[in-house]
């Protein structure tokens, strides 16, 4: 998309249910009056230059709460009706190095305009744009309907995030099972609890919004019926709830095979040690008895009474460990 005409970091396309959809400059979008079978798409990064971001306010009669969105974009899920058109900010989410991010999305629609801005790079408004570049039927989709698929974008985000964490769970879950382990997880149990709580709380903060969606006096302003497709999303995003919750349980279930894993192993040391003992046991005793400082009624002078004593040892530790095999503690 164009990104010229003073409005760097901006990306505008045309979508046309008659022609192909094309880009175009900044100056051409903002002469640009959209028919009923057209769809104007303006996505910027923010902070936008000054002169552009003045240049929208005035082409479409923005409020001030909105200009405010185009300098910097607001990071608390927010749903706002001005009139001729709807604000919405949204966190998408992005995972880096085991982290979860929230990119902030601020999206105005008004009619046949949508208006996305973003300070960080968004891959699936990318996605988007190459889904639909080669449709032409999309400019016969309304602005609210073209926005009910970008917040269901959002919503997929919000899957994939839990796929990560839930991905991080099972490499967890087959590291606590291994016999060989040498390291402590409590940690990494620990950073995932807190890696979960962290989407727990980006994710249910934007509960409210979902639920306005579906509402009369959003309807009247968003116009067309949106009805459905804010219902599916809304829906969705019910469903990336629950999907964080049950991501919860997985780790509460993660924290029990360690717990598990870790009785296990000391079991086996104290088995360990304590077959050892026994094993040791007679000969100490054996060995403190021909130390005693008394006459025994053998001549201890003779040679041969250290293999003898040697052999008595060996043959006892034997028949110890023939008795705890045949007993199956072994």
């Amino acid at each position: 998309m164009s990104r010229a005409d003073g409005s760097r970091g901006c990306r505008i396309r045309l979508f046309d249910a008659d022609r192909s959809d094309h880009e175009l400059s900044f100056d051409a979008a903002l002469a640009r009056k959209p028919t009923e079978r057209q769809l104007l798409w303006i996505d910027a990064t923010a902070p936008m230059d000054p002169d552009a971001a003045a240049a929208l306010v005035k082409r479409f009669d923005l409020e001030p709460p909105t200009t405010a969105s185009l300098k910097e974009v607001l990071a608390e899920a927010t749903i706002a009706l001005h009139g001729s058109y709807f604000r919405l900010a949204v966190a998408t989410i992005a995972s880096r190095h085991g982290r979860e991010e929230a990119h902030w999305l601020t999206i105005i629609a008004g009619k046949n305009v949508v208006i996305t801005v973003h300070a960080e790079p968004i891959a699936f408004l990318d996605d988007i744009n190459s889904r639909i570049e080669a449709d032409t039927l999309v400019g016969l989709i309304d602005s609210a309907s073209f926005v009910a698929s970008i917040l269901d974008a959002v919503v997929t985000g919000y899957f994939a995030a839990v796929d990560a964490i839930e991905d991080a769970i099972d490499r967890l879950d087959a590291r606590s099972l291994r016999r060989d382990v040498r390291d402590d997880l409590l940690l990494d149990l620990i950073a995932l609890r807190q890696r979960i709580a962290r989407l727990r709380r980006m994710v249910s903060a934007h509960r409210e919004l979902f639920a306005s969606l579906g509402r009369p006096d959003f309807a009247a302003i968003a116009e067309g019926d949106v009805a459905e497709p804010f219902s599916a999303v809304a829906e969705r995003f019910e469903r990336a709830i629950d999907a964080v919750q049950n991501g919860r349980e997985l780790l509460l279930g993660s924290f029990d095979v360690y717990m598990t894993g870790t009785a296990q192993r000391t079991n086996e040391i104290v088995k360990t040690l304590t077959i050892v003992s026994i094993l040791l046991l007679p000969s100490g005793a054996i060995a403190g008895f021909m130390s005693m400082n008394i006459k025994p009624p053998y001549s201890a002078d003779n040679p041969a009474l250290f293999w003898v004593v040697t052999l008595l040892i060996v043959g006892l530790a034997l028949a110890t460990l023939v008795i705890l095999r045949l007993r199956r503690w072994l």
